[in-house]
């Protein structure tokens, strides 16, 4: 899956596989997963849940270890066992932002501290106003005061909870931010203002996402690329907007299908699709493979299928 692009990759993830479960009886969570992300871009993760996106993330950020495959970070691999230097480097530059904000936080310290646990954690020595200016800092750049510092996470609504969420990733100065769903557990009226706001610090920090969602309609306003992924294997990758005017892989167009139409007239009238495994005939003569059917679009398939999509172009 390589494309030829001058940028620079920040990101890179090589066979990516992770299990869980004992030796004797493991499960494949992510099965032999390969991507790149480009500094300064917003890189989607599309999949419904259990198909092992969040996984990948947290593999990425080491929450998760890797059972096969590389991850690289800026070139160097950071999975595995890697010098001390490298993982104080490492844990300041990829930050996550978590799914639910109220679980994600801790009920019993105040604001001034859930910011700023990570200066503690990675071995920054601020005096008291130091670490003071940066929590204000970190508050104002994601639209909430400074005097909030002070508060319990229950005093927040959800969308601040959010924002607090997202403080506590900027104040340690990323380079590398993981979104995982940063935006499933809020109210529609405020999706939008938390998607702006990161819209807006990536452009003022120049930061790198891996934005991890289920809604398609979503990643394709924040994301540059997105790879669609299903049980583990990625079976889609391009650019947004390509991938929406020619999605080839049918559990792509499946969840094309499921994106609700603000027209009631259309959504009437549209038709689901099913993504049916049953319908690729796979085996050991014609396996899968990873297929480039447009410049930076690539796909899963077999040859023939490769030349079904081929004759749709």
């Amino acid at each position: 899956m390589q494309l030829t692009d001058a940028r620079k990759k920040l990101v890179e993830v090589q066979d990516l596989t992770v299990q869980f479960g004992s030796k004797r009886h493991p499960f494949t969570a992510v099965d032999a997963v390969s991507f790149h992300i480009f500094q300064g871009e917003t890189f989607g993760l599309v999949g419904e849940s259990g198909s092992g996106k969040t996984t990948i993330g947290r593999a990425i950020i080491r929450i998760h270890p890797a059972s096969g495959g590389k991850v690289l970070f800026d070139g160097r691999q950071i999975n595995g066992h890697i010098p001390r230097a490298l993982d104080h480097e490492v844990t300041r530059r990829i930050q996550m932002i978590f799914q639910d904000p109220m679980a994600s936080l801790n009920e019993r310290a105040k604001v001034d501290y859930i910011v700023s646990e990570g200066l503690y954690s990675n071995g920054f020595h601020l005096s008291k106003e130091e670490k003071e200016q940066r929590v204000a800092r970190a508050l104002s750049d994601v639209g909430l005061l400074p005097e909030f510092a002070s508060r319990f996470p229950h005093e927040f609504s959800g969308g601040q909870r959010q924002r607090i969420g997202i403080a506590r990733a900027l104040i340690m100065e990323p380079d590398f931010i993981i979104a995982d769903e940063p935006i499933s557990a809020l109210d529609v009226s405020i999706r939008a203002q938390v998607l702006n706001l990161l819209a807006d610090l990536q452009k003022a920090r120049n930061l790198t996402y891996l934005f991890i969602a289920h809604d398609l309609s979503v990643v394709r306003f924040i994301c540059d690329r997105i790879a669609v992924i299903h049980k583990g294997k990625i079976v889609e990758l391009a650019e947004s907007e390509e991938l929406f005017a020619h999605p080839f892989h049918p559990y792509t167009q499946a969840l094309l299908s499921a994106i609700p139409q603000p027209d009631p007239v259309a959504e009437r009238k549209k038709v689901l699709k099913v993504y049916d495994p049953s319908c690729h005939h796979y085996g050991p003569d014609n396996p899968p493979a990873w297929h480039e059917v447009l410049p930076g679009h690539f796909v899963l398939a077999d040859a023939r299928e490769l030349e079904q999509y081929q004759r749709q172009i």
